[in-house]
């Protein structure tokens, strides 16, 4: 394993966390010295645990900031759900440029508003492979889901959690995103 970074993106759903577990078996079977990280806002399946919601799971160090990286020598690093953590990419590529380490991370590229997510985009514009992945939507049974639809209103910006979240494809999004804002206009002098 040489030193890169390599990004699995994509809506929720898709098998981001699925191909970073992956990666995380090889670079065992490879006798790498290897730990994983996730977020500390991230407690979806306990504080210091990565799950694949089909595949197993790992143990994990939970971060806030990239530069708690730092305070770990490995081989290769397993970031799990890259856009909730904060700080200078940089470290990144410290580590993989100057240090000769591999990074394999996986994150959502954006939010369910149809934005960048946090780091992602900077992630993204410095790694050296990045997969994106595509789920099956909701609504039609597609395999063609690149959005995230958050179900509900959301009262901050960020809400972590599986159930409030539905993949959706571009004509489904198009459909819920138009039934949205109907129901809103009916509603808004009430």
């Amino acid at each position: 394993m040489q030193n890169k970074i390599v990004v699995y993106t994509g809506p929720m759903f898709s098998g981001k966390t699925t191909a970073l577990l992956g990666a995380y078996e090889r670079a065992t079977i490879a006798h790498k010295k290897v730990l994983a990280f996730k977020p500390k806002l991230d407690n979806r399946f306990g504080d210091n645990v990565i799950k694949s919601r089909k595949f197993g799971e790992v143990q994990a160090i939970s971060i806030t900031n990239l530069k708690d990286l730092l305070k770990y020598d490995v081989d290769v690093y397993i970031i799990d759900e890259f856009q909730f953590l904060e700080g200078d990419i940089n470290v990144l590529l410290d580590l993989v440029d100057n240090k000769g380490k591999t990074l394999y991370v996986s994150g959502l590229d954006m939010t369910a508003e149809r934005k960048p997510f946090g780091l992602m985009p900077e992630l993204l514009s410095i790694a050296d492979s990045v997969t994106k992945f595509i789920a099956v939507c909701h609504d039609c049974d597609e395999e063609k889901a690149i959005y995230s639809y958050y179900l509900g209103k959301k009262d901050t910006d960020i809400v972590v959690g599986n159930t409030e979240y539905i993949p959706l494809c571009r004509s489904c999004m198009k459909k819920r995103l138009k039934a949205d804002k109907e129901h809103e206009e009916k509603f808004k002098d009430r």
